[in-house]
């Protein structure tokens, strides 16, 4: 029994390392899916910021037809003049704002895509670091292994 004894730590190591590898696995997967989420909080946030972006435009033409209206309705030409004048200024304002949600749209996309990546490398180091931790307790097992030696010479086995 005693003989066997170096043999069963070296399977418990081995079942360790098998466990180490797992658990390796395991938080590659777990991070894949973190990426995979980023990405689909990413196209969340970019459907946000185009939306905005969608308001923005309708909130110009709404405030250039009231312009016109408003004009119109005092007589005034509201294609010349200190009317046209607001008018132009609306859509300069709105194109600045809308230029902005067409940026934040860029930042959302790329912050995503960059996140995803790196919780992509996190799982490709946690499979890595799994694969070494496990091979380095297959080693120490057979250094200690190599330690204990085989049976006693002029022992009978059997």
């Amino acid at each position: 029994m005693t003989a066997a004894l170096p043999f069963i730590a070296v399977a418990g190591s081995a079942v360790s390392a098998f466990g180490q590898i797992q658990a390796g696995k395991a938080q590659a997967r777990g991070l894949a899916q973190q990426a995979a989420l980023e990405q689909v909080r990413a196209r969340g946030d970019v459907l946000k910021y185009r939306q905005q972006g969608v308001e923005t435009l309708k909130n110009i033409v709404r405030t250039n037809s009231a312009l016109n209206a408003r004009a119109a309705a005092g007589g005034i030409d509201p294609f010349s003049g200190s009317a046209a004048g607001l008018a132009q200024f609306t859509q300069s304002e709105g194109a600045k704002e809308f230029f902005v949600t067409e940026d934040n749209q860029i930042i959302a996309r790329e912050g995503g895509a960059i996140q995803a990546q790196l919780y992509m490398d996190q799982a490709k180091q946690a499979k890595r670091g799994a694969m070494f931790a496990a091979a380095g307790t297959l080693l120490s097992a057979g250094t200690s292994l190599a330690k204990i030696g085989g049976p006693p010479s002029g022992a009978k086995v059997g």
